[in-house]
């Protein structure tokens, strides 16, 4: 963000005069960038690694590119779709919040009533509803609502979401509401993505420790059940703690996805060449791609993929940093954590770090609507870049008006 070379964008601008410089602070009109750049790099990366990890499910529907062109089909959908919301007013966006929030809860309901999944509306799996050969999944943009929702809450109430009743309660319900309905679907891990960024967004808000740590100690019986309550989530931990103990079942994915790292090695097998696409690591181009990438890409290459991910945290986070309200702030604050806690909660998986949670990998897993879901935010954030600002010297001042 070269003050100099944006000199002559504001010395063009409409009323050909040089800005007002109150409190050493100039309101820039650009969007950011660097983080626009990051997030078509993503895209590139997501397109090339569907491509070569869906080709061996891709035979399984008949033709080797059948991930790979619905994907493409999504990518345009999103990528325009990211243009939009830079461009929308972020403060209409806080308007329509109660109106998505019963849209939301209205359509995570609908998930679950039976003659829905009996007439084919509904996925079986309950997470998606079907239109043709189109799907469609709810859970997905319940992140977006969440947030903006929050972001919405924290900006209004201030100091007093430290109020039990009128400041917590109300918040904290919807947010449980959303997230026992992802959890009945079911989908564990979106729930629990939820509430982690809820607690998250509520700790940055300022809600007293005492209130955080008594959530924390009610929901830690209330995970126990959800976990025990399934005998596939049992299997999962204990593939988890020892994937060796019954390596062709509990452990088998995990195995898999150690294998794809040890197979790469520093440098990769090549684009493409991946083993352990090939029938061994269940459904690779989903969950498990960033392994397929460490395999085809190498420890080089896998790295690389963190670094991108790593700009797009620090430019998001420094974005939110720069925002002068509330609401915007809380909702940069929101949107940037929920796409790099989904980095670090699906990478966590693949490298053996936390169970299996089926959190996919933002922007380069195989999904349309995880992907214009990432996009929609992707785009709100970078609309809210054109309204960060910054600090400037005297000396940088009088560079500007020359």
């Amino acid at each position: 963000m070269d003050l100099i070379s944006n000199s002559k964008d504001w010395k063009e601008s409409d009323d050909n005069q040089t800005p007002e410089f109150k409190g050493q602070e100039v309101k820039k009109g650009e969007i950011d960038y660097i983080l626009l750049s990051v997030i078509i790099i993503l895209y590139g990366i997501g397109i090339i690694m569907v491509f070569s990890a869906g080709i061996s499910e891709g035979i399984k529907y008949g033709e080797y590119l059948y991930f790979l062109k619905r994907q493409v089909v999504w990518l345009g959908i999103s990528f325009l779709t990211l243009i939009f919301f830079i461009f929308v007013d972020s403060a209409s966006l806080e308007r329509v919040i109660k109106p998505l929030i019963w849209v939301i809860i209205f359509m995570l309901a609908m998930l679950l009533v039976p003659i829905f999944v009996e007439r084919g509306v509904v996925h079986p799996s309950r997470r998606w509803f079907r239109f043709g050969d189109i799907g469609f999944q709810p859970s997905e943009f319940a992140k977006i609502v969440l947030v903006l929702y929050l972001a919405s809450i924290f900006s209004k109430k201030g100091e007093r979401i430290n109020d039990f009743y009128r400041g917590f309660l109300p918040p904290f319900l919807i947010i449980s509401v959303i997230s026992f309905l992802i959890f009945l679907e079911p989908d564990f891990s979106t729930a629990f993505m939820l509430f982690f960024i809820a607690i998250l967004m509520f700790f940055i808000a300022g809600i007293r420790t005492i209130s955080i740590v008594s959530l924390m100690v009610v929901s830690i019986p209330a995970l126990f059940l959800m976990i025990n309550n399934e005998m596939y989530r049992k299997e999962r931990i204990a593939g988890f703690l020892n994937p060796w103990a019954d390596p062709t079942d509990k452990g088998y994915q995990i195995i898999q996805s150690f294998k794809a790292f040890a197979f790469g090695g520093f440098f990769g097998v090549g684009l493409g060449r991946s083993v352990q696409k090939m029938n061994h690591l269940p459904i690779p181009h989903t969950d498990f791609i960033y392994a397929i990438a460490a395999e085809e890409m190498g420890y080089i290459g896998a790295l690389l993929i963190l670094l991108v991910y790593m700009v797009f945290a620090y430019r998001g986070f420094r974005i939110a940093g720069m925002q002068q309200d509330n609401f915007s702030f809380f909702l940069a604050f929101g949107i940037t954590s929920l796409i790099i806690w989904g980095v670090v909660f699906n990478i966590s998986v693949v490298t053996g770090l936390l169970p299996s949670t089926g959190v996919s990998l933002p922007f380069l897993s195989y999904g349309g609507s995880s992907l214009l879901a990432n996009s929609i935010m992707a785009g709100i954030l970078l609309n809210l870049s054109k309204n960060r600002t910054i600090s400037i010297t005297q000396t940088e001042k009088l560079v500007w008006e020359q």
